[in-house]
């Protein structure tokens, strides 16, 4: 008899195991509280920190590129506080133009302000209109791409310019398109 109950209890442990072994996780529940604060293109974790007066934090909390008479920044516009009445009556500054090629440098910077100690990749992809591209640094004749990467240490900024070209357009004409920012951690790849 104690041969059969210690076999019994052998078999019984061996179940137990076998079952305890082979249970597949199904379920877990919990409810934790989340808050993100959305904050301006300037106040990011991500910086784009405009550096020019055509470049510029929108109502939205976007920063926005405008080389036109409607930019609040330009002196001829009656909602900026440095108001110039000569410039609205002349229309000094209002564009760009035709057959021409601009050259703005450090128009805005890209800054790395990321709680961890990490280097970043940006990637700025124009798409639009023809006509614009963007270096880093001063500029070298030639240099500027419609698409752009470069590599931001942690707690550093990347100036960006910007290059215009308004070759075959006529007044009247303007160039337009949408600017793609991408971070990915780490370096960029050559």
């Amino acid at each position: 008899m104690k041969k059969i109950l210690g076999i019994l209890i052998l078999i019984a442990g061996i179940v137990i195991a076998v079952s305890a072994s082979s249970a597949n996780f199904a379920y877990f529940e919990a409810t934790r509280n989340v808050t993100v604060t959305v904050v301006p293109d300037d106040n990011e974790l991500i910086d784009l920190k405009p550096l020019q007066p055509y470049a510029y934090i929108n109502s939205n909390g976007e920063m926005v590129l405008q080389l036109s008479d409607t930019n609040t920044n330009w002196p001829g516009h009656i909602a900026n506080p440095n108001y110039n009445a000569t410039w609205a009556e002349m229309e000094y500054g209002t564009g760009v133009s035709p057959d021409s090629i601009y050259v703005f440098e450090e128009v805005f910077e890209v800054s790395n302000h990321l709680w961890e100690d990490v280097d970043i990749c940006v990637k700025v992809t124009y798409s639009g209109d023809g006509g614009i591209l963007f270096f880093t640094g001063d500029y070298v004749e030639g240099a500027g791409q419609t698409s752009l990467q470069f590599t931001v240490p942690h707690g550093e900024a990347v100036k960006v310019g910007m290059v215009l070209d308004s070759s075959g357009l006529v007044e009247g004409q303007g160039i337009n398109g949408d600017l793609q920012f991408t971070a990915d951690n780490g370096e960029c790849e050559d």
